[in-house]
């Protein structure tokens, strides 16, 4: 196995806290990576020496000797006071123009500061609907594999059948040897030789060294150039006519259908167009340099003006997945976690020769699963469940939603989670033990949102 590394340039931002009532904000450029990182650093005094870690506090007690149990009180405090100020959050390229654009609030996703919202939730699911949106993708991870062996390398770490196709996706699960989902991603065929993996956003760092060693004994290079790319995307039923302004690229539905890509420019960028997206509507991930990352966000807003484009935060995206039951690695899937239990039976060719956790998946299809995961609709209020949330039928509990939060688009409380398999049918009555009341739920369809998916298909 070949190696290689992409360059990496950051630039960070450090907003140091001092001990009085003085707050000052030092912005300092570090170009070592090209993903901006947000850096609390605390000091009690008004110098740019970082703070010293639990710095033990002696307590002497009325013996004169020292008070171990109030030392080691004391030490936790600060140790979590610490971790707590010394929290690191990533900043995506287009940050800046989040904040320019009126970004109402960030939050912490996956490590990455992603904008909640810009409007409201509510005004974002209906521009999406109706018109199209524009939302930052950049905390997803970008692999390549390149090389003689790089179709035999995706095959063997895939549970999907991965085509040497070039211009096509492919969405699959990476699967340890027990069957359980180390990350699940879209793959692009960018040729015989080369394909991309885009990772999930909470396996940037875990994915490509699980790759690399699962493929050490043959002639591929992988190159990790998360680093080195960003994304950007737009959906909705108006992206297509937005997009077409600002490129030369045919992307109508016959030249560009669902799950295919071109490499083309957006506004003048060199940059990959992908028929994908997380909305249930027609839509596109760019992918591109980050370098250019305030030209294409502005060209794309520009294009969009007279046809209802809107920004959308990153906590309304959350909703779109809900609604089209699109999983988050973490919250509905993990490594104890297989994709016939998860529903991701059609990602899995088992007929396709030999993969990485394909003989676990043979003995689990054999034996069946003892759960699966559901969608239900809550029938008498409105609340939402947080992860690990318990399901009771019959008065027991036998299962765990996994999110459920209201739908602007159904106008209605969905979520989803998992019940032992012979509750899982549809019409089962479950009992969500939110605080501080539990709620009725039946278990329904899903995806909740464009069951049929032609929406994405138009």
């Amino acid at each position: 196995m070949r190696e290689s590394s992409a360059p990496r340039i950051f630039a960070a931002t450090y907003t140091r806290s001092t001990a009085s009532s003085r707050r000052t904000t030092t912005p300092c450029t570090c170009f070592t990576s090209s993903k901006r990182i947000t850096w609390i650093r605390s000091s009690t005094t008004s110098t740019s020496r970082r703070v010293r870690t639990s710095t033990p506090t002696r307590t002497i007690s009325r013996s004169g000797t020292r008070d171990r149990t109030s030392r080691a009180v004391t030490n936790r405090k600060s140790e979590a006071e610490d971790q707590k100020m010394t929290k690191i959050l990533k900043r995506s390229p287009h940050y800046g123009q989040h904040v320019a654009h009126g970004a109402k609030g960030f939050f912490d996703f996956a490590g990455w500061e992603m904008p909640e919202t810009f409007t409201s939730m509510e005004d974002e699911v209906k521009a999406c609907r109706s018109a199209a949106v524009l939302f930052d993708g950049h905390q997803m991870g970008e692999i390549h594999l390149k090389g003689p062996d790089a179709q035999d390398a995706v095959q063997k770490v895939c549970a999907n059948n991965i085509k040497a196709e070039p211009g096509r996706c492919f969405y699959s699960s990476l699967l340890n040897e027990d069957g359980g989902i180390v990350d699940d991603l879209v793959v692009l065929c960018l040729a015989p030789d080369h394909y991309l993996l885009t990772a999930a956003a909470f396996n940037v760092a875990k994915t490509p060294g699980w790759v690399r060693s699962h493929v050490s004994d043959m002639d591929v290079e992988i190159e990790d150039l998360t680093n080195g790319t960003t994304i950007i995307e737009i959906q909705g039923p108006k992206s297509r006519d937005i997009l077409q302004k600002i490129t030369d690229a045919d992307i109508s539905n016959e030249a560009l259908p669902y799950f295919r890509f071109v490499e083309t420019q957006i506004a003048g960028i060199d940059c990959i167009v992908a028929r994908l997206g997380v909305t249930g509507e027609l839509g596109y991930e760019i992918i591109y340099d980050p370098g250019y990352a305030y030209t294409m966000y502005d060209a794309i807003l520009e294009a969009g003006k007279d046809d209802g484009l809107q920004l959308c935060g990153s906590k309304t995206v959350g909703t779109f997945r809900l609604e089209k039951v699109y999983h988050i690695y973490t919250r509905d899937i993990d490594e104890n976690t297989n994709p016939f239990e998860a529903g991701l039976d059609k990602s899995v060719k088992l007929d396709k020769g030999d993969f990485i956790g394909r003989d676990a998946l043979l003995r689990i299809k054999q034996q069946g699963v003892s759960r699966k995961l559901v969608g239900f609709e809550i029938t008498d209020g409105s609340a939402a469940a947080t992860p690990g949330t318990p399901i009771e039928i019959n008065g027991q509990e036998c299962g765990k939603a996994t999110f459920a939060g209201f739908s602007p688009t159904l106008d209605k409380t969905i979520g989803i989670g998992y019940v032992p398999t012979e509750h899982a049918e549809v019409g089962t009555e479950l009992v969500i033990k939110t605080e501080p009341e539990s709620l009725k739920a039946t278990v329904v369809e899903t995806p909740f949102f464009d069951p049929k998916g032609d929406r994405i298909r138009v």
